[in-house]
């Protein structure tokens, strides 16, 4: 296994493996993974001229969306391993993400040049579908559960990616901070509950929510994961059928503009990076985080004690709700020349003990209930609110009701919402421009 080692840092979360920062590197072991490798997107090393190889293996090209070092790669490339171990005649490339994944992907998708397989970073169903080989009819999705249904499946059940885990997240917290100030997180039902238990957090001295300036993703994920459920459903039908309505949209963010006049954000966000959120969370000194599950993950690399769960997030239109989300998934293109083999492939990675060394990286249980989960303390937080309460789930707002290209403006106004510089108006003809220029665009 050769697996192209670049130095990168990503964004830890559902559209995360496509901000990340890349220097140039490569480890060369095989000189046909070299030519494989260097004649894909993802350009490291400059060679002459590409060329077939004249062995009579199959290769296939993995675009794995994870950055170098990661634990989610590192895990990845053992199964992989494996799996050319018991296929010798198989050759595999893993290429690892980069900060322009995405658009490199759409360019090859474009091109009609497909990898063989590729992480679809929550596109599966929306953006790739027609791309990709659909996979209900595959052994192992009888074992799949369906807690990723929402997020994943179209209306005739079909599918297109194998979830490597499964993004069920809500509001991360710190219990020690919340006990502190008197605040149990089951009775926060709605956001005015959340502002009220802000207010007793900041008494205190403790920070209510953080996030950070520089690395400002985390700012875009506190409006994309509140969004949802601030539409009714007939406002959300209105807006995937290319309908933004910029009042609507002002409404929606107007409780982020407040939450920053009230000093409820950590009063260093503007310079803070997505670790020092991490760390302040760890510190016992800020109450909530609005990202992914993998936040804990980071708090728990900086202080091993600190006291974790999470909550779902209030609706200002229904009952309190779940974030569900393919995080990590493989699909495996239609075009495929090795079409076969990379189904070979897929399969070997649904396997239950692969599954586990997979979905044990993220934080996030896994979509198969024969592998056991392993998703630390949280695990509480998991069992009472889906498991017990079978709290709903919605997918992520952007991932469903924003046209491709929109991460970008979702983020920036949300930053503009944090720091002053905009108001909810300001944000929503920002918003509302790039909604009518980008719909319909989406491949």
């Amino acid at each position: 296994m050769i697996v192209i080692n670049e130095e990168t840092t990503t964004r830890d979360e559902w559209q995360l493996p496509l901000r990340s920062t890349v220097s140039k590197g490569a480890i060369m072991k095989n000189a046909n993974k070299i030519l494989a490798a260097t004649c894909g997107v993802v350009m490291v090393v400059g060679l002459g001229a590409c060329g077939s190889s004249s062995s009579s293996s199959t290769e296939l090209e993995f675009m794995t969306g994870m950055a170098t070092g990661s634990k989610q790669l590192k895990a990845l490339t053992s199964v992989v391993d494996a799996f050319e171990k018991e296929n010798p005649d198989v050759k595999v490339t893993l290429v690892p993400g980069t900060n322009s994944y995405e658009s490199d992907l759409k360019v090859r998708l474009a091109a009609k040049n497909a990898p063989d397989l590729w992480n679809t970073h929550g596109w599966s169903r929306d953006r790739y579908s027609n791309f990709l080989e659909p996979l209900q009819d595959r052994e192992w999705a009888s074992r799949m559960n369906n807690t990723l249904d929402t997020a994943i499946r179209k209306e005739d059940k079909s599918f297109y990616a194998l979830p490597l885990d499964a993004a069920i997240t809500g509001i991360v917290y710190n219990k020690t901070v919340l006990d502190k100030a008197g605040v149990d997180a089951t009775a926060i039902k709605t956001w005015d509950d959340f502002a009220a238990a802000c207010d007793k957090v900041t008494a205190t001295g403790a920070t209510c929510l953080a996030a950070s300036g520089k690395e400002n993703w985390t700012a875009g994920d506190v409006v994309d994961y509140l969004a949802s459920g601030m539409y009714t459903d007939n406002e959300l039908k209105k807006l995937q059928d290319g309908t933004f309505d910029a009042d609507k949209y002002a409404e929606v963010v107007t409780p982020v503009y407040e939450w920053a006049r009230s000093k409820y954000f950590n009063v260093d966000y503007t310079s803070a990076t997505a670790d020092d959120v991490a760390k302040l969370i760890a510190s016992d000194d800020c109450a909530f985080g609005f990202q992914p599950n993998s936040l804990a993950q980071s708090v728990e690399n900086y202080n091993p004690d600190a006291k974790l769960g999470f909550m779902p997030y209030p609706s200002a239109v229904g009952d309190p709700y779940l974030l569900s989300a393919e995080d990590y998934a493989i699909g495996v293109a239609k075009s495929s020349k090795n079409k076969d083999t990379a189904l070979k492939l897929l399969d070997f990675l649904a396997q239950p003990e692969n599954m586990k060394k997979l979905s044990d990286t993220t934080s996030n249980a896994p979509v198969f209930d024969d592998v056991e989960m392993n998703i630390g303390q949280l695990s509480d937080s998991y069992d009472y609110w889906v498991t017990e309460q079978e709290t709903v789930t919605v997918p992520v707002f952007d991932r469903v009701y924003l046209p491709n290209g929109m991460w970008s403006t979702l983020t920036t106004t949300t930053d503009g919402l944090i720091t002053g510089q905009s108001s909810p108006k300001d944000a929503a003809k920002q918003m509302k421009t790039s909604f009518d220029s980008l719909y319909g665009q989406d491949s």
